[in-house]
């Protein structure tokens, strides 16, 4: 029996109670082999694991504690990198965080790594490595998984995103769900629960005009707005009015898109990270917005 590589936990530990190298390898494996391990070029078989944690004064217990920490700490970061490097517009960097994490070990990572996949395929569809292969693979497990955690949420909401026009019915089925799994987080965490349902109308208020369903898109709005104005959240609001001129621009496109332009100029003069954020999106949709318009509304 193998485990997998915990080199860089058991590195930490160490170096937490200040041993040297040799105290940890010492009777078990070579220098060099050691150090290889806490580089995470090796895993180690379960014997010479056991001679590394007696060696550094912890029981198994307590490295799966430490292990936890560790991982829980490299989720959060690995979260945060994400969000800014998306808010940010760095795309090829997203995918790469996604090639890095694919396959990791840890669940929360590779779902992480997913994130950053769809985070990329919404926004820059044309990127020149990008393969659909994964997204029809995350849209498989998701309608066979029978039980949503918030993990399974996140990911259906930007899933809601990347669906074409003629994925009309998947589209609303998913919708459907993620709203009926939130419903559960109402009556114990009104917070999450609202920025976790303004997330959900904004992105389907985006994928219904992307797809120029605009009645219905109007419909969701109404919704949207009723269910946020019972929020007292600064960053819902500001979503909701960005999510209300985004929808008048389909409709009166001459009117909102120097409105928008205003609006995203105030905002610029805000000290918020998702300045740039709402930039992207309004490029997604501006040259939607006016053919829409002269198509459909222009008279």
């Amino acid at each position: 029996m193998e485990i997998a590589m915990y080199g860089e936990i058991i590195k930490q530990i160490r170096k937490a109670k200040g041993f040297m190298q040799k105290e940890v390898y010492i009777g078990i494996v070579s220098k060099t082999f050691y150090s290889d391990f806490e580089a995470g070029k090796y895993s180690v078989e379960i014997t010479k694991f056991e001679g590394f944690i007696k060696n550094l004064g912890i029981t198994y217990q307590e490295f799966e504690y430490f292990k936890k920490q560790s991982q829980e700490d490299e989720v959060k970061a690995l979260e945060d990198k994400i969000d800014q490097l998306y808010k940010s517009g760095k795309f090829e960097v997203l995918y790469d965080i996604y090639e890095e994490y694919k396959q990791h070990q840890a669940i929360e990572l590779r779902y992480l790594a997913i994130q950053a996949y769809l985070l990329v395929l919404i926004t820059n569809t044309n990127f020149y490595k990008f393969s659909r292969e994964p997204f029809n693979e995350i849209l498989a497990e998701l309608e066979n998984a029978k039980m949503w955690t918030m993990k399974e949420i996140k990911l259906s909401k930007l899933v809601l995103l990347s669906l074409s026009e003629k994925d009309k019915e998947k589209a609303g089925a998913i919708y459907q769900r993620i709203g009926q799994e939130l419903e559960k987080y109402q009556s114990f965490d009104s917070k999450v629960y609202y920025e976790e349902m303004g997330d959900l109308y904004f992105n389907r208020v985006q994928s219904l005009l992307i797809t120029n369903d605009v009645p219905t898109a109007q419909t969701v709005f109404n919704e949207y707005q009723q269910t946020i104005q019972q929020s007292d959240n600064l960053h819902l609001m500001i979503q909701l009015k960005f999510s209300e001129n985004l929808l008048q621009l389909y409709v009166d496109y001459p009117v909102y898109q120097p409105k928008m332009k205003t609006l995203l100029q105030h905002l610029s003069e805000t000290a918020t990270s998702e300045t740039h954020f709402y930039g992207i999106i309004f490029q997604i949709h501006q040259e939607k917005a006016k053919s829409y318009y002269e198509r459909y509304r222009k008279k």
